[in-house]
């Protein structure tokens, strides 16, 4: 799910499959769920007056501090030789 500033992105962290909520006005992971409906349901109630409008405080955040930008094709590129 994508709204215009949160996206509900799928992440492994420490061995755990976790949905992140992704704040792209700051570049940064703001919550992460352990269910994509748990992530959706948060995603909601952001769009509907909830938390910070789309601008989550550094201080707030406690579980990712930024969100990886990873090449996903060099990642996953011995997988595929």
């Amino acid at each position: 799910m994508e709204s215009n500033n949160l996206v509900c992105v799928p992440v492994e962290h420490n061995s755990e499959f976790l949905w992140c909520v992704f704040e792209k006005n700051t570049d940064r992971v703001i919550k992460s769920f352990y269910f994509e409906e748990e992530a959706l349901e948060y995603i909601r109630f952001v769009q509907t007056g909830g938390a910070f409008n789309g601008r989550t405080p550094a201080f707030i955040l406690t579980e990712f501090s930024t969100k990886s930008k990873v090449d996903i094709n060099e990642e996953f590129s011995y997988k595929l030789n």
